[in-house]
Formats: structure tokens, sequence, C-alpha cells
């Protein structure tokens, strides 16, 4: 297995030109195990702003009597050798070393890339927010934005990341790395570790990793289950008095929300929307904020949909309300509603991954290392996927 040697550095600033390290650390990892643990101040050639101290805890008589980086040049390139270096966007780092002319040539692994591929649906891809979004062991003894304490988490990272990437379906894994290597890709050797050990590990270790090569084979979600929907031939109407008394001190609403208070201008909405589905009229409602127009819709919808087999469409100007009503007050509604709610989503079609122009760039090939990162996202996703609507992972 490949060895990794994990980098991490506090600096002055953001830009190599003109800030300066403060701090380096650098643990270096073979076959999983921890074999060697560096840590450094760093004399710099500015002054450190107070707001750096502030996030560090590094002060200048902290650094005073510190060597320079280029007097640590011997044990930093040592430290290295010519293992893969691993960092929390790795290429930061990289840029203060080839600054300070401690440039390398060692591959290097980003793990905010790997992050990105194996953790899709994650949305933000900071050090501290994934240790908390995967339950890491987090430094609490105030040495947090410190080398060494980022150096470690970023280790415990990669090996989680690691860990992940081997329960992969071995034919993904090869694709990805095949893509990859094509391109010049670094995060491929990751993903070759990866695939030892999920051959290793498999049950079918004695076969040759096989490319999906028909979509089908990496998404193709289970078909929906449910009830065929039998609309009644002559609606019945919603009985406006049951729904209205959910809204009193003693109601529904009362009963299942704790503090909950009736707003008169929701109750004459409900009864409003009421009146328009049993007279099978249209009805335009000018409501303002505070007044609960999606219940005050959704509602007499549910019981309309209930009480006669029929499908009703919400129609909404954003996403953002449309995942708000699905995620939020849908399930709130359920919880007074006395019988079943189903509901579903759909988008304009530009919401979900093409199958098959996915299907023709898997064919063409990645143009280079900036697609690659996509592609291998994609693939990790798609057959986790039962819509392969794009909201679910971040395209960035």
């Amino acid at each position: 297995m490949t060895t990794y040697a994990f980098l991490d550095l506090e600096t002055t600033g953001l830009d190599p030109r003109t800030d300066s390290v403060i701090e380096i650390a650098i643990v270096v990892l073979e076959n999983g195990t921890l074999i060697e643990e560096y840590q450094s101040f760093v004399r710099p050639h500015v002054p450190i702003p107070p707001e750096v101290t502030d996030i560090t805890g590094i002060t200048e008589d902290m650094v005073a009597d510190a060597p320079t980086l280029f007097a640590l040049r011997t044990q930093i390139r040592r430290l290295l050798g010519d293992h893969v270096v691993v960092g929390h966007n790795v290429g930061f780092d990289l840029g203060f070393l080839q600054q300070e002319s401690l440039g390398t040539s060692n591959t290097a692994v980003d793990t905010v890339t790997l992050a990105s591929i194996l953790l899709p649906r994650a949305g933000r891809y900071g050090l501290e927010y994934l240790a908390e979004y995967l339950m890491l062991t987090i430094d609490d003894s105030g040495q947090a934005h410190r080398a060494l304490a980022d150096v470690l988490l970023t280790a415990e990272l990669f090996l989680e990341l690691s860990h992940r990437a081997s329960q992969l379906d071995v034919g993904i894994l090869s694709e990805i790395i095949e893509a990859g290597s094509r391109v010049g890709w670094e995060e491929a050797i990751f993903f070759e570790d990866a695939l030892k050990v999920a051959v290793k590990n498999s049950l079918t270790a004695s076969k040759r990793p096989r490319r999906a090569n028909q979509l089908k084979e990496l998404y193709s979600p289970a078909p929906l289950e449910g009830q065929q929907l039998t609309p009644k031939e002559q609606p019945e109407a919603i009985p406006t008095d049951l729904v209205l008394g959910m809204f009193a001190p003693d109601g529904n609403f009362a009963q299942v929300f704790e503090g909950f208070e009736m707003r008169q201008q929701q109750v004459e909405m409900v009864a409003a929307v009421c009146d328009a589905f049993n007279q099978q009229q249209h009805l335009l409602i000018e409501a303002g904020t505070g007044t609960g127009k999606s219940i005050g819709y959704l509602l007499p919808a549910a019981f309309w949909a209930s009480q006669n087999g029929r499908r009703v469409v919400v129609s909404t100007n954003t996403i953002n309300l449309q995942d708000q009503l699905v995620d939020k007050d849908i399930p709130a509604l359920q919880k007074v509603l006395p019988f079943e709610l189903r509901a579903t989503v759909r988008k304009g079609r530009r919401n979900y991954l093409c199958t098959r122009l996915f299907q023709q760039w898997r064919h063409r090939g990645v143009n280079g290392p900036d697609e690659m990162a996509l592609y291998a996202r994609l693939l990790v996703w798609l057959p986790t996927t039962t819509t392969a609507d794009k909201a679910e992972i971040s395209l960035r």
C-alpha cells in the first residue's frame, strides 16, 4: 500500500507571495498506521495579523526564536520523501512551500476533492464541518486551527474516506482509476489503493473488476411502490366544517403543536380553498407574510386528494419553496391528518441528470483533471439515487 505524508501549514494570510508560514506539521502513515509525527513553529518574514492570532492562538513571542521555513528544508524533505502528499486543500500548502524554494514533485492528493466525490451529499467540505458530519474525533484541547491538530484530523478524515472508497463497487473504482490515469489525475492513486482493499474483501476476488458498460447497471432505481389511484366518478365535497375545526383551541393542530395559535386569516384562506375545490372553481388569493399560506392550501388539497382518489398538483415559483413544502410543511401536516398523505416532487428536466449525455461523456472520456472530480462524483452518486435530481449533490 502507498505511504502518505500529511501536511498542514498555519500562515499569516492566503497569498504565498506576501504572507508567511508560522507553523508546520507533517505526519506519515504507512498501511494506515502513524509512523512519524512532526511539528514546528516557523519564524515569519512578516508580522502576524491579530485575526490570525485570534484563530490559531499563535503569537509573535511563540515564533520569535523559531527557525525559518528554509532552515527546516532538510527535515521537511526527509519527512515528505517520495511519499504521496495529502492535505485538506493541499494546493494551498504546497504553494507556500514552492514560494520558499521547497517545491516538490511528489504526487499530491486533496481530501477536499476526495470528500466531494465520496460524500456527494455533504454540501460543505471544510475540515471541521466534515469532522462533525462524519462524527470524527475533534480536538477539544484548544489546539483547533493549529497545524498538528489539523493534520491529524485530516489523516483521520482520509482514513474514513479510504474505508468508504473500499466499500464501492469494484467496477466503479476501476472506471475512476482508468479515466483518472488517462488524464494524469493525481487522486487516482487513492482509488487504486481502495480497489486493492475492495478486491481483497470481495467475495468475487478471483474475478477481474468489470466496468458497468450499460448505464442501467450503474443507475437502475427500483420501481415506485404504492397503490393505483382510483378516482371517484363523482367528486366528494371536502367537509369544510371538519377541516376548520382542526384549528380550534382543542383541535388537531393544538393537540399536536405546543403553543399553537389560530390565525384568522389562515382559517379564512382554508375555507376559501375548500369552497373552490368543492365548487370546482378557480381562486386567486393574495396573502401577506405570516398568514400561513402553505397550510392554507395544502390542508384542503390533502382532504380533496384523499377523499376522491385524485392527484393535486402544487406548482411553486421557486425550487426552494418546493423543497420547503416537501421537507417541512407536508411532514408537519401529516402529523395532524387522520389519513396518510403521499407526496412527491416533479421538477423541470434541467434539474435532473441527463443519463444520455452522461453516457456519452463516459464513452468520450474526461478532458482533464478538472473534469475528473465531477465525473467520479457522479459515478459514485448514481447508484445511490432514486431520482437523479442534481439538487442531491454539489456540482461545483
